[in-house]
């Protein structure tokens, strides 16, 4: 039987994964991840292979987590329309309110994408399946809000389209000033609502 390992992946992965959202791949060098991980150089060879299957496995717990977090208001609830993807919006403008010096950092995805797409095929794999993640996330929740008798029917696949470049954007301009791009957030959301279709006499 061999050894039990001395450190949790979970939290190796965790810790890689925000050092990576704070400098980006290119800055980060195995010596800070060996720093910030508490892992030694033999261990990250031996758990993970090489830098860049620990980032893809990064980016991946990064997909699982944050932005499955962030998406879930939008597929939770079958009754989920323009409300909840304002609400998106709001929540969004809170955090970057609530802690400008966390989210000048921005969205891992959105700087990978960035950084390392043009450059790597894997990598241009993941930033795919993130676009392709939000368009069907607001596509699933502008159909509602169509089938619902709240919103155009024929625009839900523009307005997806609009909605995913819309959220891509707000996390680069959030790296530029996280307080302005809540501004922006609150005036998506308002946007947003104003798709609502009014019935006779509203």
């Amino acid at each position: 039987m061999g050894r039990p390992k001395g450190y949790d992946r979970e939290t190796v992965l965790l810790a890689a994964r925000d050092l990576f959202w704070e400098q980006g791949y290119e800055r980060t060098s195995i010596a800070d991840l060996e720093e910030r991980t508490g892992l030694n150089r033999s261990s990250f060879y031996t758990e993970f292979g090489s830098k860049r299957r620990l980032f893809e496995a990064a980016l991946q717990c990064y997909a699982n987590r944050v932005i499955a977090n962030l998406l879930a208001g939008l597929g939770d609830d079958h009754t989920a329309g323009l409300a909840a993807i304002a609400a998106l919006f709001r929540h969004l403008g809170e955090m970057f309110r609530c802690d400008t010096a966390l989210w000048t950092r921005g969205c891992l995805m959105v700087n990978t994408i960035a950084e390392m797409t043009t450059q790597d095929q894997r990598i241009g794999a993941h930033a795919a399946a993130y676009r392709d993640r939000l368009l069907k996330s607001f596509g699933a929740a502008l159909a509602r809000a169509a089938a619902q008798g709240d919103a155009d029917s024929s625009l839900v696949d523009s307005r997806s389209h609009l909605l995913a470049a819309a959220l891509i954007g707000i996390w680069l301009a959030a790296r530029i000033d996280p307080s302005h791009a809540a501004t922006s957030c609150q005036a998506i959301a308002r946007e947003v609502e104003s798709w609502r279709i009014h019935g006779p006499g509203n």
